[in-house]
């Protein structure tokens, strides 16, 4: 504690630590590159720490659905801003990870349930119909590569997520002129350009079989196989973010 000029004790803040309901899972997403932050989970709520309580936090993390932004004091006690008094003590007992361990990206490959099959034998065909490609599968080192002399103004409008392999997907328009596979989105269907399912019509049955929640993009080949990638997977697409993302060294 210090005094202030009036004599009363002042606490001594270190951090800034925000509060989010457990359900916010998926916004921590876009927070998942900047450097230092650190989350834990409970029952009810999401904890991100490693803000600097003398720094304005970033403003990707001023977009944060936060129920409560806290100073914490080397005491780990919380205060409220403005506040001399602590309301709450943080929980030691809470397991720290980065966020991009907590976010763990997946892209597990597998058939269509096997429901679906039998009532709709799932084919991907050419297509008559074109249609503006909006996501692009391409590999790390070539994003990278875009990433370095792209105008800002063209990142701003991509999103990416990326796996340990180092295989990238690229959201958003314009897409960049690079290597890679292109793919038409429908709902949170993504399919290869120029194909489509036969017959089309089943786009909506299958995003409502797969993902019922909404909560993952579906990424399809040609052969009918499909990746699923959870929806706080991608992020906002920044030379630094891009930077920052690795894939598996083996």
């Amino acid at each position: 504690m210090e005094k202030n000029h009036a004599g009363i004790m002042k606490p001594v803040l270190t951090e800034t630590v925000l509060q989010l309901a457990a359900t916010q899972y998926m916004a921590l997403g876009q927070v998942r590159c900047l450097p230092g932050l650190t989350a834990a989970t409970n029952a009810h709520y999401i904890w991100v720490r490693g803000i600097p309580v003398s720094d304005k936090p970033h403003p990707l993390i001023q977009q944060l659905p936060t129920l409560c932004t806290w100073h914490l004091d080397d005491h780990n006690r919380l205060f409220k801003k403005g506040s001399l008094t602590p309301t709450d003590t943080l929980n030691t007992s809470l397991s720290w990870k980065p966020l991009p361990q907590l976010l763990e990206i997946e892209l597990p490959t597998s058939l269509l349930p096997q429901p679906v099959l039998q009532q709709y034998p799932v084919r991907l065909v050419p297509s008559a119909t074109t249609s503006e490609a909006t996501a692009l599968l391409t590999s790390l080192d070539t994003w990278r590569s875009y990433a370095e002399t792209a105008p800002l103004s063209r990142l701003q409008r991509l999103t990416f997520a990326a796996n340990a392999q180092g295989r990238v997907l690229i959201c958003g328009t314009p897409l960049p002129a690079i290597p890679g596979q292109a793919f038409v989105q429908t709902q949170q269907l993504l399919l290869p350009a120029g194909f489509d399912f036969d017959p089309p019509g089943i786009k909506t049955l299958i995003a409502q079989q797969l993902d019922p929640q909404q909560e993952h993009q579906l990424l399809f080949d040609t052969t009918g196989n499909w990746e699923r990638i959870p929806q706080h997977a991608f992020v906002q697409a920044t030379r630094r973010g891009i930077r920052a993302t690795q894939s598996d060294p083996a």
